[in-house]
């Protein structure tokens, strides 16, 4: 966008040029209007790509200018010359303050101040007096606009009786009332709600007309223990969007619903960073305790973001959201890997290693037998225990069978992920916690199967490019198997619990893997719970971990 070739201009006519401008106008508001979350560096660098676009194209002639100015509608941080009939110097303000319908500001809630950044680096306070009066001004500047709109529509229906001139004027009117200023987004930072509220009900407060303050949009919303619905009714009072949710500490599930009720379908990032209620995200996907879709899936397809690796997911509520989610960027979520081995495992492999069991939980897979469990409420209590046993048996098989299908169409539904890119999956359970114990302890690998058939998985997805993984234990036949099928994958970043592997045959893997697989272009190990690198390359760098333990504390300082 930002190479503009100007030199064969006057071979377009001027209606072309001026249409082509209009579509640029179209994309550089879009991306004004953006809160890119999470990267603060990669939203400052996207928008000085947008200034400087804005530049080249106002200095190549006047119509440009004019045609650019008339079309950009979007002012971030008060970017317009208020008073442009003074000088000439103002006359030449690329954004004019009558066009203006979206306003975005930066709101430091650290410091409880609104800020401009200078050169891209340093922040200037726009004090909230200055705020007010800005406000002010176009807020009455759309007043004003507004009542002359309804006179003109008034004389045009009084002087024309024709139904088509009707029509026209009817359309005229409209389009001046879509230039009127109706937006406010605010991108918030450095969380605080009683702040973000105290905020909001300030500028109200000094701006009650001003129907902007009604139609707001903030970038992140942090939801505690201390949050209550009242709070939630009271801020959607204002708040029409949220782009970021955050949840944090124990949360109630009525404002839970509340706010997806209300926002779920401007939420584009979504973190779970705290305990939750039980059955969190069978309630948003709609699901019922045995795992049936019975309800609203909350789940837009805004989402690009989705980490939910402080609980345990299980497949049928990761199929829901990503059966309405198919812009995800970014995806972290836990399975229990005990359960995991045992439905990925064959059955001879069962047979052979005894310590492949089902773990008790129901956080990878709901599964409820209707049938036997009928069966069982019209049995004899004198039942003979075979019997007994055989339904189990039929109950396990079931399961299995079920359990298949949901698998394959989760494989389908991972390769349709076209924009995914970063994925994390780590092991939770309700029964084993995350760092304390795993069935699956011993210092081996996954069965075979297992690590065949969770590679495809993964490698399913067409344009992966991050890995994050962490099962607790040694894993790294997954990721030969995920490198030979996917070719696009660069990075893999594994971590695993010292006790539960073998740390020093892990760390020779990944080296070897790096070595096979030149598409790989970062790999590291992370040993828990203290954290510590005990493998790192990359590929671009000259000092990587060769392997020597003894280096292996001034390469961690290098990284």
């Amino acid at each position: 966008m930002n190479n503009i070739n100007i030199n064969n201009k006057n071979n377009l006519p001027l209606y072309l040029q001026k249409y082509i401008i209009k579509i640029l106008c179209s994309y550089i508001n879009t991306k004004n209007k953006l809160v890119t979350m999470p990267n603060v560096q990669l939203y400052r660098i996207d928008e000085g790509i947008i200034k400087r676009l804005m530049m080249s194209l106002a200095l190549v002639s006047k119509e440009w200018f004019k045609t650019l100015s008339n079309n950009l509608t979007v002012s971030i941080d008060f970017n317009y010359k208020e008073n442009i009939n003074i000088s000439d110097d103002d006359k030449y303000s690329i954004i004019k303050i009558e066009n203006v319908k979206t306003l975005k500001l930066h709101f430091d809630q650290r410091n409880n101040q609104i800020y401009e950044m200078i050169g891209g680096t340093e922040k200037r306070e726009i004090p909230i007096k200055t705020v007010h009066k800005k406000l002010q001004k176009l807020n009455l500047l759309q007043q004003s606009t507004n009542t002359n709109n309804n006179n003109n529509n008034n004389n045009n229906n009084n002087n024309n009786n024709n139904n088509n001139n009707n029509n026209n004027n009817n359309n005229n009117n409209n389009n001046n009332n879509n230039k009127l200023f109706n937006r406010i987004i605010i991108r918030n930072l450095y969380f605080d709600f009683k702040l973000l509220q105290k905020f909001i009900k300030k500028l109200y407060k000094n701006n009650n007309n001003c129907l902007s303050i009604e139609n707001l949009t903030i970038a992140e919303l942090e939801i505690n223990k201390d949050i209550g619905i009242s709070d939630i009714i009271e801020l959607k009072k204002f708040v029409k969007k949220v782009i970021r949710l955050t949840f944090e500490d124990p949360f109630s599930m009525d404002v839970v619903l509340e706010i997806f009720k209300t926002w779920s379908k401007s939420i584009q990032y979504f973190i779970i960073d705290g305990e939750n209620p039980p059955n969190l995200l069978s309630k948003l996907t709609g699901l019922d305790s045995n795992g049936n879709r019975n309800g609203i899936n909350y789940f837009s397809n805004q989402l690009k973001e989705l980490n939910v690796c402080k609980m345990s997911i299980t497949i049928q509520e990761l199929i829901e959201i990503l059966k309405s989610n198919k812009n995800l960027i970014n995806l972290s979520f836990n399975f229990c890997f005990d359960s995991l081995i045992y439905f990925l495992s064959t059955k001879s492999e069962k047979l052979k290693d005894k310590s492949i069991k089902r773990c008790s939980c129901n956080s990878l897979f709901k599964f409820i037998d209707n049938q036997n469990q009928n069966q069982n409420q019209n049995q004899n209590q004198n039942q003979n225990q075979n019997q007994n046993q055989k339904n189990e048996n039929d109950k396990f098989e079931k399961e299995l069978i079920e359990f298949e299908k949901y698998w394959n169409e989760l494989v389908l539904l991972f390769s349709n992920q076209k924009s995914l890119t970063f994925l994390e999956i780590g092991h939770d359970c309700i029964f084993n916690f995350k760092y304390s114990t795993m069935s699956w302890k011993e210092k081996k690998p996954f069965p075979e199967n297992v690590d065949k058939r969770f590679s495809i998985l993964i490698s399913s997805i067409p344009n992966l490019n991050n890995i994050k993984f962490f099962s607790g234990t040694t894993t790294a036949n997954i990721f030969f198997e995920i490198a030979s099928r996917n070719q696009s994958i660069t990075s893999i970043k594994p971590s695993a619990i010292n006790n539960y592997c073998d740390p020093e045959k892990y760390s020779a893997d990944l080296k070897r893997l790096c070595d096979n697989f030149s598409h790989i272009q970062e790999c590291s190990l992370t040993i828990l719970p203290d954290n510590s690198v005990l493998f790192y390359y990359n590929k671009n760098n000259s000092d990587n971990n060769d392997n020597d333990n003894n280096d292996n504390n001034n390469n961690n300082k290098n990284k």
